[in-house]
């Protein structure tokens, strides 16, 4: 889990879901706009995983991948897709940073 002023806020989702730029990979989707700190978040939806530790600990693999990254000042939100679920560290990891290149994040 990233520190609080890392994360999204709410007011900031709702910017990002209103204004946000879209880059779509295998695994995810990467809503994001460009900020002057770095703030991100993962959401993994209930209809993807129905149980709360499902979700969660899908999450946490993707702020552990996102971690390793020195990421720009943008503001980004990472939603996995069906085909995430079941994928391997290896390949969210490929994906998270296929999509943060091609956003021009890094």
């Amino acid at each position: 889990m990233f520190s609080k002023k890392k994360r999204v806020t709410k007011n900031a989702f709702l910017t990002i879901m209103e204004k946000g730029n879209i880059v779509s990979g295998s695994f995810f989707i990467l809503r994001y706009i460009r900020q002057d700190n770095p703030q991100y978040a993962f959401v993994a939806p209930k209809k993807l995983a129905k149980t709360a530790v499902k979700r969660n600990s899908l999450r946490r693999k993707g702020y552990n991948i996102l971690r390793s990254y020195d990421l720009k000042s943008c503001a980004g939100i990472f939603f996995y897709k069906k085909e995430g679920l079941n994928a391997s560290l290896i390949d969210l990891k490929k994906d998270i940073e296929f999509l943060i290149k091609r956003a021009k994040i890094i």
